[in-house]
């Protein structure tokens, strides 16, 4: 089971050994981001949490964010990783209610903006959560190595996603990451951006590590770290 911390009075987050997901609560219903890699059970949890209506609404489609998902009868989440991670197919009793960029789910006096940042995943979102200040980055922005190797990758369409952030970065004041740190404050996506360069520059130093199987090249930078495909 989850452990479960709670960040403010109507906003928790549950921590899945090396992943977390969020639960956030407006007047009128609450969103799960996200809902773990071993957490079957991530909506009663949250019923224990709220008497609204739930809501599952991922950042994207990888398998360790995803582990609640067939307790929810719809599936938030862009296309785009609906079918490349697979999502469809792994869990085929719930549909999939498209979110696209520049959308905004209202949960009664607490909007969520979507945000597309295809990079990590061709259909990565951040979420944010507009009156709280907060931006829910999912893998995009974090401390610890970020994927960035396999089919269901676009690392060349990563640099524009921070620079998205980046330019928005009024709305927020923290970050909230799904690994390593859970709190980051609003110029780490800066930071990301200034390893990632490093990497793409050629400059950055690596070795190469075996992955689920893959040879990869392990990056270890200042301010995080990437797994990038060993050409």
């Amino acid at each position: 089971m989850a452990e479960i911390v709670r960040i403010d009075d109507n906003t928790w987050r549950f921590e899945d050994g090396f992943v977390r997901f969020f639960l956030l609560v407006g007047g009128n219903k609450a969103a799960l981001i996200d809902s773990g890699v071993n957490c079957p059970d991530a909506l009663d949890l949250a019923k224990a949490l709220t008497d609204k209506p739930i809501m599952l609404i991922n950042t994207h489609g990888d398998g360790d964010h995803t582990s609640g998902t067939s307790s929810f009868s719809q599936i938030h989440i862009h296309p785009l990783d609906y079918t490349k991670c697979e999502v469809n197919t792994r869990y085929p009793g719930t549909e999939l209610a498209e979110i696209h960029d520049g959308d905004v789910i209202e949960l009664g006096n607490r909007p969520l903006k979507i945000i597309h940042i295809p990079g990590h995943t061709s259909g990565s979102v951040a979420i944010l959560d507009s009156n709280n200040r907060v931006l829910i980055a999912g893998d995009s922005v974090q401390k610890g190595h970020i994927y960035m190797f396999g089919q269901k990758r676009e690392p060349d369409k990563f640099e524009a996603s921070l620079d998205k952030l980046i330019s928005i970065n009024g709305d927020y004041d923290t970050i909230y990451a799904s690994h390593d740190e859970f709190k980051l404050p609003k110029d780490y996506v800066c930071k990301v951006k200034e390893d990632w360069l490093k990497v793409m520059s050629g400059s950055a130093p690596y070795e190469i590590v075996d992955l689920f199987g893959n040879k990869v090249r392990s990056y270890t930078l200042d301010n995080c770290g990437f797994y990038m495909e060993d050409l």
